[in-house]
């Protein structure tokens, strides 16, 4: 075989004898767990990161973890990690890498810092700043509680974010996150209105209302009250004015229909007949009276007959 046929077969060797020692670089290989069962699994998934099964070098890698902790399973998880595409999670695996590798260690990854930034082109970071107090965001099935320690990372998508805190309304976003993003969110939480709605009717037409004592308008009225008692008073020119009293709870809607009892009218009032009853008898006693009256007497002491003095001395 002539040189020229070798050339290309020498680059494609090289090419791939690189790859191998990314690889094997990768899996940081120097740096082994002490227990023999976190050995053997590191081992296990070493084997199949190098076959291109990350799921399986995945769960290898985490079992490994849990039983001894090492910043080369730390960096091991997070390239399986990035193998199946979750590369936010693969970012947060190799910051822990970072944070905890020996020099030595760190040295044995010479990529390690493009490799890192690959990762975080492929994530979108949101920080979230709200001051109310109990604050929670609900994001993706999670509930967060506010301030984060740190942003939240993510996939590329379009996520809603909802904020909630107790008396206050709740808080909606949905956001669409682009690789290498890094968004922040300043959400301006609103009271929550807990008064309650009540409607105030009566089949008098013209008809007024007065709630705790202060004028409203006629009838119907539709009213927003703090939650708890409150008076309503109905008025209306010729009937006797209704009162009733009405509790409301947080955001209720009632419906309170007034009837009215009308005033007699001025010949139909008792104290009408009572007084003409009144004059009618005065009449009639009168008339009995004038009806029966005698002439004066003659009195019984004869003329000339009176012998009392006339005055005592």
């Amino acid at each position: 075989m002539s040189n020229r046929a070798r050339q290309p077969d020498l680059a494609v060797g090289a090419v791939v004898l690189a790859i191998v020692m990314l690889v094997q670089s990768a899996t940081c290989r120097a740096q082994q767990p002490a227990d023999p069962v976190a050995v053997e699994l590191k081992r296990t998934g070493d084997v199949a990161i190098e076959a291109g099964k990350f799921q399986e070098a995945l769960d290898s890698y985490t079992k490994a973890l849990a039983i001894e902790s090492s910043a080369a399973l730390h960096y091991n998880r997070g390239r399986a990690l990035q193998g199946l595409g979750r590369n936010s999670e693969a970012l947060s695996e190799f910051e822990h890498f970072e944070r905890e590798a020996p020099p030595p260690l760190r040295a044995a990854v010479p990529d390690f810092d493009a490799i890192r930034q690959q990762v975080r082109k492929q994530v979108a970071e949101v920080s979230i700043e709200c001051d109310v107090p109990d604050a929670t965001v609900r994001v993706l099935g999670k509930v967060l509680s506010l301030p984060l320690r740190a942003p939240l990372r993510f996939e590329p998508a379009t996520i809603e974010f909802e904020i909630v805190a107790p008396g206050y309304e709740s808080w909606h976003r949905h956001a669409t996150l682009l690789g290498g993003d890094t968004q922040t969110f300043k959400p301006k939480l609103s009271r929550q209105d807990l008064r309650g709605t009540l409607l105030v009717a009566s089949p008098v037409s013209g008809a007024t209302v007065q709630v705790d004592g202060k004028a409203i308008g006629a009838v119907p009225v539709e009213l927003r009250l703090t939650p708890g008692e409150h008076d309503i008073e109905v008025r209306h020119a010729g009937y006797r004015n209704a009162r009733s009293r009405v509790v409301l709870r947080p955001t209720e809607h009632r419906s309170l229909s007034v009837s009215l009892d009308a005033l007699p009218r001025w010949y139909e009032a008792w104290w009408f007949w009572t007084a003409t009853g009144a004059a009618v008898a005065t009449g009639i006693i009168a008339g009995v009276a004038l009806s029966t009256e005698k002439s004066p007497g003659s009195g019984d002491i004869p003329p000339g007959r009176i012998t009392a003095p006339l005055r005592l001395p």
